[in-house]
């Protein structure tokens, strides 16, 4: 019997169930990207389904402050630097190796200052990991491509995780959202101020 003391540190034999192997874009790697404030379940499922789809190269770009300023509860966003290592750090629970290879291999983040980034030029990229929340951007992403004579990158979608609140005897439903997060700190900041 083969016991791993980590998932990651041994590729298994290329294949999961559903045409999606594990690890299946260890050639030229991944790329997604996102806000990732307040790091929350939904972004751990896309990050953790990243890392599975490659184990030699993921870029991740973080959205800069200057493009969130519109949000809503902006006032309530953490720091660029602060997403982003939040990024790192629960990647490298997940795979301790990620964070520790050659510059270039693992884990690369960036600043994710446009909607393209460097997926439009990246030559080597397979795939995009995304939610369909935000499939219009990986079909814009792939036209980019396709101007710049370059392979389109196969689409990974995640689901989104739906979380349940009561409130005042009422139940609802929505997705996991940072948007969420945001607005009950503002919330608890209002109670707070009474």
């Amino acid at each position: 019997m083969l016991v791993r003391a980590n998932f990651f540190e041994e590729p298994l034999e290329k294949e999961s169930s559903g045409d999606l192997k594990l690890f299946a874009f260890d050639k030229g790697g991944i790329a997604m990207g996102g806000t990732f404030d307040h790091l929350h379940n939904g972004h751990k499922l896309l990050l953790s389904q990243a890392m599975l789809c490659s184990n030699s190269r993921i870029l991740c770009g973080v959205t800069t402050d200057a493009l969130l300023k519109k949000k809503v509860y902006a006032q309530y966003l953490e720091s660029f630097e602060a997403r982003r290592q939040s990024v790192i750090d629960f990647c490298t629970k997940l795979n301790p190796r990620i964070t520790s290879m050659p510059e270039g291999k693992g884990l690369v983040t960036f600043e994710l200052d446009d909607p393209i980034g460097p997926t439009g030029t990246d030559s080597e990229l397979e795939a995009l990991v995304l939610t369909r929340e935000v499939a219009k951007g990986g079909v814009m992403i792939n036209e980019a491509r396709e101007r710049n004579s370059l392979h389109p990158l196969r689409l990974v979608f995640v689901d989104m995780i739906l979380s349940e609140v009561t409130e005042d005897d009422n139940s609802f439903s929505n997705k996991t959202s940072s948007t969420y997060i945001r607005e009950y700190i503002a919330k608890q900041a209002d109670k707070h101020s009474e």
